[in-house]
């Protein structure tokens, strides 16, 4: 018999993210595995506050749109209120809250204590959120302690995206062994790969024998994109093959605008289906960044033939678990990041075997099936 699911996140499609992604590949799947999924998030310009297509539901809240709808908070108003009321008297198996540094993560584990209802958070991160500045960073450390404070004295069970997030949770005293790896779908990647339209080389003007390295993700310090874009400029002073693709969009944007060389193409935020078609023109996928759960475009770009290179933070680790998948960088130090690429980029033989084998293993231990037959055997205990 099929379960009913509640998943709670602060921000779900059509606004872009990772965390956005596995919210509807996971729902989406455990309802093809005949299941029902209500998703709780927060209201959105221009799409409906209800939807609902068969056995999958979502409801968006009252909220504000702090930080450019980075940090949405609820809206406590009469509107918010009513629908408590009325979601209260609904039933489910579980609620599944992801992230701890919202308002609505906060709002959705006391609702669960009101529903007498099983509760798991499920954390996507492995550091602090990063503002860009010293002062506002350190009020989020301070702020995120005191929300996962609070939320623990109503929700006792947690999970990861990665062990290396679980080993982040220990940050905050909280110990789980419970992992739901991101994951993809590699069937639907597939096809939207035979659908691609956009050819970047052409477009960008890179020629068939240049090696192309991409990036995908928030242009923000702790992506990296800075010290990726530092050493791409260094390369390109000593060697003309050699670009840089980098899709997504943050506060660093216009900084690296000004700095990059004629071979950096910051392409801005873009649809999924022309990101697999950057990936598909890309050598080289480089995500230098300091805080990851496990990065979907990690495995997106392995499926697109991509060679990795990424650091040790995150759970990339473990699914590029030697040499012979990619590399792990220990940090983002824009040295070592510089002779990573370097030795790697005449290295094309090598690349192609390893990206082989990466696409390999993503294929075989990294799909939404696999992850929500791991949740669903959780309720079963």
């Amino acid at each position: 018999m099929g379960k009913s699911i509640c998943i709670v996140s602060s921000q779900c499609l059509p606004h872009i993210g990772g965390i956005e992604q596995y919210i509807d590949n996971f729902s989406r799947e455990l309802v093809r595995q005949g299941n029902k999924v209500t998703i709780l998030t927060s209201e959105l310009d221009g799409v409906p506050d209800h939807e609902k297509e068969g056995d999958w539901e979502i409801y968006r809240l009252p909220s504000f749109p702090f930080m450019n709808g980075r940090f949405p908070v609820l809206k406590y108003n009469r509107k918010l209120r009513n629908f408590t009321k009325k979601f209260k008297k609904k039933k489910f198996d579980i609620m599944l809250v992801n992230m701890r540094f919202y308002f609505i993560s906060l709002y959705a584990v006391r609702l669960a204590k009101k529903m007498n209802l099983r509760c798991m958070m499920l954390d996507h991160g492995t550091s602090h959120l990063n503002t860009g500045g010293k002062f506002t960073s350190k009020l989020g450390e301070w702020f995120e302690h005191w929300i996962t404070w609070m939320e623990r004295r109503y929700c006792k069970e947690f999970a990861g995206v990665s062990h290396a997030t679980l080993e982040w949770l220990e940050h905050f005293h909280i110990h789980s062994d419970t992992v739901l790896y991101n994951a993809v779908n590699v069937e639907q990647f597939e096809q939207m790969k035979a659908m691609s339209v956009r050819n970047f080389r052409e477009e960008y003007r890179i020629p068939k024998d240049a090696v192309v390295i991409s990036f995908v993700g928030r242009v923000t310090i702790e992506k990296g994109i800075r010290e990726l874009v530092h050493v791409v400029n260094k390369i390109c002073r000593k060697r003309d093959d050699v670009y840089l693709l980098a899709a997504g969009k943050g506060y660093l944007e216009e900084e690296l605008k000004e700095i990059a060389c004629d071979h950096v193409h910051l392409t801005g935020q873009m649809p999924l289906q022309d990101v697999v078609s950057m990936l598909q023109a890309s050598d080289i996928f480089c995500l230098p960044s300091v805080s990851e759960g496990f990065p979907t475009c990690v495995l997106e770009a392995s499926l697109c033939d991509n060679y990795v290179v990424t650091t040790y933070r995150g759970g990339a680790k473990e699914c590029i678990t030697g040499r012979e998948y990619g590399m792990i960088l220990p940090d983002n130090n824009e040295k070592g990041l510089y002779t990573a690429l370097m030795k790697v980029l005449d290295e094309e033989e090598y690349r192609r075997t390893a990206a082989k084998r990466c696409k390999e293993r993503v294929a075989a231990h990294y799909t939404w099936e696999q992850t929500a037959k791991t949740f669903l055997a959780l309720l079963e205990e």
